[in-house]
């Protein structure tokens, strides 16, 4: 599955704009992945950024994530184990994890939903 199709499930669950509050659900995923990854964090540094972007349904929170020794390897694990352990939804009705990786940087597209909230996400680890 391609992030492209991430807004087209959204609007099949339901969430669309005008009767779901993306802004809400984003500013508590920006508080939880900057307390998660970013706050003294051993992996990521203070250089990491978070942008929000609700014009873009398909990657609604956009997070730059810069390791602190460049060892993406470790970088993009720690990633996977923090997402299951602290940031995903407990119970998700969806999910869906793509990562694309390259000799330098790692991009994951995520889109989670549980019953009542739903985000996407492009995480760019270097």
């Amino acid at each position: 599955m391609t992030a492209s199709a991430f807004s087209e499930i959204l609007v099949e669950h339901g969430f669309v704009p005008y009767s779901y509050d993306f802004a809400a659900t984003a500013l508590g995923f920006q508080h939880e992945i900057f307390n998660v990854l970013i706050h003294d964090d051993p992996v990521f540094t203070t250089d990491s950024t978070i942008h929000e972007q609700l014009c873009t349904p398909d990657a609604m929170l956009r997070c730059e994530l810069v390791t602190r020794t460049g060892d993406l390897t470790a970088g993009i694990a720690y990633f996977y184990q923090q997402w299951f352990r602290e940031l995903r939804y407990t119970n998700p009705v969806l999910q869906t994890i793509n990562l694309n990786q390259n000799a330098d940087t790692a991009t994951f597209e995520i889109l989670t939903m549980s019953q009542h909230n739903a985000m996407t996400f492009l995480f760019t680890i270097k």
